[in-house]
């Protein structure tokens, strides 16, 4: 017996890669502490009006992670109407979008917060119809306004909680002032 236990040790590796491994057959995720790069669930914990557009945060279900992004005042307050349910007297553009699915057959599986690249977050919205599925490349607003009208979860690239620590961690760039007159 002895010998079995040594010679798994060396085939699968130390203890902590055991418990990884059956961590991952469990549950199907890495344990704490290390790299995974699989969807997170997240909520919607704030919507904020700013001058420059609405500030949402986007939470982790299972942890404290979380990202922040600026989307249009319009996208905010559809992401908003969706979230109380809330009806408007002739549909705006995501509400018409859900319709038009609806009458298609089509419903949204769910919406995933991919990566961002430039400071841009960029999202899929995942869409199915029987055993068919279509995954469009959405700007994250849109994705999570039609996809909370549908029920829809919410998820997030494991990567992006850190792809946006890096980018706030990066000097910003100004824009240069602009002179007092065109100079042609």
């Amino acid at each position: 017996m002895n010998r079995t236990v040594t010679l798994f040790r060396t085939v699968i590796g130390t203890t902590l890669g055991v418990a990884a491994l059956a961590a991952w057959l469990i549950l199907g995720r890495p344990l704490l502490g290390q790299q995974g790069s699989g969807p997170v669930e997240v909520q919607i914990v704030e919507l904020e009006p700013t001058r420059a557009g609405v500030s949402i945060t986007l939470r982790a279900v299972n942890s404290r992670e979380s990202i922040h992004m600026m989307i249009g005042l319009t996208e905010g307050e559809s992401i908003m109407q969706a979230m109380h349910g809330r009806e408007t007297p002739r549909p705006m553009t995501h509400d018409l979008l859900k319709s038009v699915l609806e009458r298609n057959g089509w419903k949204v599986q769910k919406v995933l917060v991919r990566d961002l690249v430039r400071g841009t977050f960029r999202a899929d919205l995942t869409l199915e119809k029987g055993q068919e599925t279509q995954v469009y490349d959405s700007r994250p607003s849109d994705a999570m306004a039609i996809g909370l009208r549908f029920g829809a979860k919410i998820y997030v690239n494991e990567e992006v909680f850190e792809q946006q620590q890096q980018y706030e961690r990066q000097p910003q760039q100004t824009k240069p002032a602009e002179p007092d007159r065109l100079r042609l």
